[in-house]
């Protein structure tokens, strides 16, 4: 069972099982032994379905589990890179710092994200696909986010190549973990409709790599996740784009994205350590009514009326990690500005009580 949900060969010394009692409650552990009467080694607890090992002091504190989503070429690595740079600055409001939950996630953050980004000023290279790509860092990223609201906190980041939600597997087991995770994160790209693209061609700079139709992901999302109903974050990403609207000669998106008073022309995300509702809920249905302008009303509608008749609680976000878009494969000369970036995050660590 471990290998399928991991979606490669596991390996494991001897298994040590407890049962939990019929009259336990809720705050029930298993006893673990300090070693193994097998092999005398250090015995770690670990989850009873993919066997993955659980940090120390787990089981005492409040995992809030998130998974990226989208077609190909979306910004999700991107996403992944800022978002965690934010989270830092988001924490000191609370008297907390973003701490690296095991070595592990050091590591891969650092290599995969950090350093093609901050260091080379880059962009990193798509996700690898976990079905085809043994490449694939198929392990989460997971934070530690300090004591809040008197519990422990941790963020757990799991990153999809667009790849495989374009062309899910036929056994779709190891992505079981979309429908398991708090928040699923779907990212959908303003550039992937053609009439936006032709209308800025000569604003933004060509992409060179478009991802498939975002309301076949979303179906294939839908299909993969049954009749679970974890929280959809629905994110308009490279928003920096749709601000570049303002300069074309159209009447129509010269007024609707020159609108001052709208929400998806300001970033109060750093302004409070909370999460606004007020300003999330006009956001949310200004990107609604963007969507159906974007010609995606049927992913709108997907959403509203899921065929599977179990509503989803989902939400609508604006985000730009960049600020500006890429010169082909490297950042603005400017730099990195994200807009928007913390609110996906907020909003579900609000949901489960850590903000």
């Amino acid at each position: 069972m471990a290998a399928r949900y991991a979606g490669k060969t596991v390996e494991n010394g001897p298994l040590i099982y407890r049962v939990r009692p019929a009259n336990a409650g809720k705050n029930w552990a298993p006893e673990v032994p300090t070693c193994c009467p097998e092999c005398n080694q250090t015995v770690q607890e670990a989850c009873v379905r993919c066997h993955h090992g659980l940090l120390p002091g787990w089981r005492d504190g409040h995992a809030t589990c998130v998974a990226m989503n989208g077609s190909r070429a979306t910004g999700k690595s991107l996403y992944i890179a800022v978002l965690v740079k934010q989270l830092d600055q988001l924490m000191a409001k609370l008297s907390s710092t973003v701490e690296f939950a095991d070595a592990r996630t050091r590591d891969n953050y650092t290599e995969i994200y950090e350093k093609p980004l901050y260091e080379s000023r880059g962009l990193m290279p798509p996700t690898p696909s976990a079905i085809t790509d043994s490449s694939y860092q198929r392990e989460p990223l997971i934070f530690s986010l300090g004591i809040l609201n008197g519990v422990r906190r941790f963020l757990v980041i799991r990153d999809v190549a667009g790849e495989d939600m374009e062309r899910p597997p036929a056994d779709t087991a190891p992505l079981h973990f979309l429908a398991n995770a708090d928040a699923v994160f779907f990212m959908f790209d303003p550039m992937a409709v053609p009439e936006i693209r032709a209308k800025l061609q000569d604003l933004v700079p060509t992409q060179s790599q478009l991802g498939g139709d975002p309301h076949t992901v979303l179906a294939n999302l839908m299909n993969i996740i049954g009749g679970a109903t974890p929280r959809l974050a629905v994110i308009l990403s490279k928003f920096d784009a749709m601000h570049e609207l303002r300069k074309v000669e159209d009447i129509d998106w010269q007024s609707i994205m020159s609108n001052s008073g709208a929400a998806f022309l300001r970033d109060p995300s750093l302004e409070s350590a909370q999460y606004q509702e007020d300003d999330g809920e006009l956001l949310h249905e200004e990107v609604r009514s963007l969507l159906h302008k974007l010609n995606a009303g049927r992913l709108v509608l997907s959403l509203e009326n899921p065929h599977s008749g179990q509503p989803i609680p989902y939400r609508f976000f604006a985000v730009s990690a960049l600020g500006e878009a890429p010169r082909g494969q490297s950042v603005h000369p400017r730099g990195i500005a994200p807009f928007r970036s913390l609110d996906p995050a907020k909003w579900v660590l609000s949901l489960t009580g850590a903000i």
